[in-house]
């Protein structure tokens, strides 16, 4: 797998799924019917169920196969949305398989990894994850102003560049399939959780990661408020979370290049003054944005690479698939506690979610101790 040129496809292949999900994103805006806008936004976190009854035919179908195969299907379907009637329930309801698509391939490429190259993961993973944030980034911002010029605009550019993107990653995966491993076999669902669950030392990694997901989605479910409140003008509400996506896409990128113990010493430690960074008055919060995003992606990117450096060898997708939904859930449990808690102080979930951020910090004294995770990364070279 030729990794430099996978990453420029997937950093188009985002650019162009982007744009059609921003346009998508105003056009059911512009109904006015909150319902429907409201769960767009929930619908990510949804997922959660085809990915864990999908993930066995991305094994069997092997996982550079069924990578080309999701990346095909989501550029053609984006095309039919020219043709779809402008009703929000009908457009909501169609976006989820674009969005089953997208998360089935994130499986299969973390498979794609853990298989080829476990101890590079924190520098791989971390470029492909900051190609798809830079991507998104460049679509976001893009795709209404494309769909002011002419409503047909941003899903035909979509579907050009996610074809354009998919004719790239072919052939960096080409005989990817030939040269995997013999131990990868398919295995059931069933079969795969058990396996998951019985991972003693998988366990507390997965519980580390549920906590962090559920910290992150604490602390950043009410920021829209938080950016208001401080007095940030409209003109710069956009930039607050463009500037959290850059932070994001830089600690992806360079997460390889950052010791272990750097990265659980002080990321929970930025994650968290990011966080409380926001409730400063505009336009000092500029400052927390960017720290915000560095910082969990630090962590993001390092908890990612142990949790596939310790993954069984076989049953990767549906074990994979299995861990994604468990942090989907979390992010989700997270978001709904937000809700809940900030209808007085929208301030109250972000200071829980830095907290938990720091209370990651005792965990260097045993999982996350510097000696520990160095004695698991040399086992996997």
């Amino acid at each position: 797998m030729r990794h430099n040129a996978s990453v420029l496809a997937e950093a188009l292949s985002d650019l162009g799924a982007s744009l059609g999900f921003s346009a998508l994103a105003l056009e059911v805006a512009r109904t006015g019917e909150a319902f429907w806008v409201g769960f767009f936004a929930a619908l990510g976190y949804l997922t959660l169920g085809p990915l864990l009854f999908l993930s066995p035919w991305v094994e069997r179908q092997g996982l550079a196969r069924a990578l080309l195969k999701l990346r095909l299907a989501r550029g053609l379907l984006f095309l039919p949305l020219l043709f779809l009637p402008r009703e929000a329930a009908l457009l909501v309801l169609y976006s989820y398989p674009l969005m089953v698509l997208t998360d089935l391939a994130v499986v299969a490429w973390e498979g794609l990894l853990v298989r080829r190259d476990r101890g590079g993961l924190a520098e791989r993973s971390g470029k492909l994850y900051a190609a798809w944030e830079v991507g998104g980034l460049a679509g976001t911002a893009l795709g209404p102003v494309l769909f002011v010029l002419h409503p047909a605009l941003p899903y035909l550019l979509s579907t050009g560049i996610l074809l354009l993107a998919w004719t790239l990653l072919r052939p960096a995966l080409l005989g990817e399939e030939e040269r995997k491993e013999a131990e990868a076999k398919p295995e059931g669902l069933g079969r795969a959780l058990r396996r998951l669950l019985a991972c003693t030392p998988l366990r507390p990694y997965l519980l580390i990661s549920l906590f962090f997901t559920l910290a992150h989605a604490l602390t950043t479910a009410l920021l829209g408020l938080l950016v208001l409140r401080a007095g940030t003008p409209e003109a710069f509400f956009g930039l607050v979370f463009a500037l959290h996506s850059l932070g994001y896409a830089l600690g992806s990128y360079f997460a390889g290049r950052v010791p272990l113990a750097s990265a659980f010493r002080l990321g929970p430690l930025g994650a968290a003054l990011g966080g409380m960074g926001f409730l400063l008055p505009f336009p000092l919060l500029l400052a927390a944005p960017p720290l915000l995003g560095l910082a969990v992606a630090l962590l993001s990117t390092h908890l990612r690479a142990v949790r596939g450096w310790l993954l069984p060898g076989v049953g990767l997708a549906p074990s994979l698939a299995a861990i994604w939904a468990l942090l989907y859930g979390a992010g989700a449990l997270g978001g709904l506690g937000a809700g809940v808690l900030g209808q007085g102080d929208p301030s109250l979930p972000l200071l829980l979610g830095a907290s938990g951020f720091l209370a990651l910090l005792p965990f260097t004294l045993g999982p996350l101790h510097p000696k520990r995770l160095e004695a698991l990364r040399q086992k996997v070279e």
